[in-house]
């Protein structure tokens, strides 16, 4: 299948403009979140992006582009609707703005120049010496982009409009399942109708039985200038033949929305990103969607940037390798706390199996470290797999990730990798606690009466095992039974059925792993000071996390 070309702004380098001198801006292939506090000049980088593209004409294809929004509004935003021109300070020449960007109709990187130019009775932004334009053609044009530009004028309360009509929109009245949907996504309601608008502002909302659009609320509002705009992006791929991407930029985009919807927002524009080949660029104030979008930026560089302005000391700095802790003291205005630990990340940690996800669980339980960890039970890929994931140096594993190995696989490694750890013992969970639990006494205090949790109870649940195995006594070593094992049944198939037996399922609830690292204190704590030391420096490499930053990634000491 042919890989459709995605025009992607990259980034800005502001020579001046306003407050920014001499700033570079940086944009996610997915979702670029700008913010800082007042007056850092955030509304000026999404109205600088808007003025660059225009979407009137196909230049590659000499044809002449008229599609229209769901509510028939252009793609395209005038600069009148992102730019207010003061006569005494923005002069024909106090704006200029070097443009990169990758072309999605000529499929190469392009660059530009935008000025404050003289046309008509005041000074207007103009792109000069577009790199996409051949010779003979005028080299001050835009490019040709779907833009979508949701500025804080969509938030002019309902009660206040002096038009505000029930109008039917064609492709929403086809579509009401659809953007009633992604609706009760985003703010998590019941929402059962939809409702088209038109007047002082086009838009449309969704709304239950037992009110109107008349009565929606500023949040509802809001979330329904968003989706119509995601949906007018689908509306035009599927009638432009020659799609290459949208771009759409809001203008404070949690305003009026819960967290949890703020949260929502980001989970959707993902899908929609990617279904639709849209870059999204916001500005905001709300320290979740700020935290958030961080937080993605940080696992996902390429797709999510966050842009922080900040001029707390002096002129406005660009801050794009902030944590987020500086990120937090700056907009409350206070001192960073050396030991909360909310500028670190969290780093993946992934397993060969569901045994080896319980053994780590339980050596990590309560342990400081905890919290900087996602584990990711459910992934379950051999040993080779991930061997080869991270010789063919997929980032996610070679230099992002903790891959968790089981114990036997420390023999077949070669050399040392950098983000591989090994569990504490010699053999596979299922095989080292099946040894651990045959080995301790019927009248060990491990054995809960109460529960009926006994040795017999576990001898049962491990029948086949013995059997197989020959296991014989009052003891076990499983290692050489493993050596003289000679049947066509692979062993590590016999433990993992015992593994996920209903009758060991039982003794798991009374926790064995916590038993076996009690009695291998000192295997534990060799593992936990070796994951300590692979998670800083995952933290440090890939993450920028300074070293004052992580004094709170700590294991506390396991007593035997």
């Amino acid at each position: 299948m042919k890989r459709v070309s995605k025009t992607l702004l990259k980034k800005l380098v502001i020579k001046k403009f306003r407050a920014l001198k001499d700033v570079e801006i940086e944009f996610g292939n997915y979702v670029t979140l700008v913010c800082g506090k007042n007056g850092t000049s955030k509304s000026s980088i999404i109205g600088i992006a808007a003025q660059i593209f225009s979407f009137e004409k196909d230049y590659e294809n000499d044809e002449n582009l008229s599609f229209q929004q769901i509510a028939k509004g252009k793609f395209k935003s005038q600069y009148q609707e992102h730019f207010r021109i003061s006569e005494k300070f923005d002069k024909v020449g106090s704006m200029k703005v070097n443009i990169e960007l990758f072309d999605g109709y000529t499929n190469k990187d392009a660059t530009a120049e935008l000025e404050l130019m003289s046309r008509g009775k005041d000074p207007r932004p103009v792109v000069r010496n577009n790199s996409t334009a051949i010779e003979g053609q005028n080299k001050s044009r835009n490019f040709t982009h779907p833009v979508i530009f949701l500025s804080l004028k969509r938030l002019y309360p309902i009660a206040d409009r002096t038009k505000y009509d029930v109008s039917d929109f064609d492709y929403l009245g086809e579509h009401e399942k659809e953007f009633r949907g992604l609706t009760n996504e985003l703010l998590n309601c019941h929402s059962t109708h939809v409702t088209g608008t038109r007047g002082t502002i086009s838009s449309a909302v969704s709304h239950g039985d037992n009110y109107d659009q008349e009565s929606v609320s500023a949040g509802e509002d809001n979330a329904g200038q968003i989706i119509l705009a995601l949906m007018s992006f689908k509306k035009l791929k599927e009638e432009y033949a020659n799609y290459k991407g949208g771009l759409l930029l809001i203008d404070e985009a949690d305003a009026a929305l819960f967290p949890t919807a703020q949260i929502n927002l980001l989970k959707i524009f993902e899908r929609e990103c990617k279904n639709l080949n849209l870059q999204v660029i916001m500005t905001s104030h709300s320290p979740t969607l700020i935290e958030k979008t961080f937080d993605l930026s940080q696992k996902f560089r390429k797709k999510y940037k966050t842009v922080y302005l900040s001029n707390t000391y002096g002129s406005l700095e660009v801050k794009d390798n902030w944590s987020w802790e500086q990120i937090y003291a700056d907009i409350h205005t206070t001192t960073i706390s050396a030991s909360s630990g909310n500028s670190l990340p969290k780093i993946n940690v992934y397993f060969e199996d569901k045994e080896a996800a319980d053994f780590f669980n339980a050596l990590i339980y309560r342990q400081p470290i905890r919290k900087f960890t996602k584990c990711f039970d459910e992934v379950s890929l051999g040993y080779s797999n991930y061997i080869n994931l991270i010789e063919q140096n997929v980032p996610e594993f070679s230099r992002k990730s903790i891959i968790c190995l089981d114990a036997d696989a420390r023999q077949k490694t070669k050399g040392t990798l950098s983000t591989v750890i090994y569990l504490p013992g010699e053999l596979p969970p299922d095989q080292l606690i099946f040894e651990h639990l045959y080995n301790l006494p019927p009248d060990h205090d491990f054995w809960d009466k109460e529960s009926m949790c006994s040795r017999d109870v576990f001898t049962q649940s491990g029948a086949d095992v013995i059997r197989e195995f020959d296991i014989t006594g009052v003891e076990v070593n499983i290692k050489e039974r493993l050596e003289n094992y000679k049947k066509s049944t692979p062993a590590r198939e016999i433990f993992k059925k015992f593994y996920e037996s209903d009758g060991f399922k039982k003794i798991l609830k009374n926790n064995p792993w916590k038993h076996w690292i009690k009695c291998n204190a000192k295997k534990s704590n060799e593992f936990l000071e070796e994951f300590r030391k692979i998670m800083l420096n995952i933290m440090r490499k890939e993450y920028n996390v300074g070293v004052d930053k992580v004094s709170v990634v700590k294991c506390k000491p396991i007593n035997g």
